[in-house]
């Protein structure tokens, strides 16, 4: 695998991770919210926040995995050094 697809993999999923990371806080600052509302209310709102996070912690695990195993593949390929089309030549033949 060439490095720069896992480079751009490696980018796209730190950006998730990051987007995953940011609900799971937004979810925990609406928890400490719910002690201001009524208790039906709070206990029925609190259920599905705790689903909510549930599913998010794990979607962040397997996303920091998979983070970690792009960081690993790219330091253990070699660096090869991609060099540059000649001057002279074109990239894609006119039709």
């Amino acid at each position: 695998m060439m490095t720069r697809t896992i480079k751009r993999k490696l980018l796209k999923a730190k950006i998730t991770l990051n987007q995953t990371i940011q609900s799971i806080l937004n979810i925990n600052r609406t928890r400490k919210q719910l002690t201001f509302l009524s208790s039906r209310k709070a206990e029925a709102r609190e259920l599905t926040l705790e689903e909510e996070l549930k599913v998010l912690n794990r979607l962040a695990a397997q996303q920091a995995k998979l983070v970690q195993h792009y960081e690993h593949t790219l330091a253990t390929v070699p660096n090869q050094n991609e060099k540059p089309l000649p001057k002279d030549r074109k990239r894609f033949w006119a039709a």
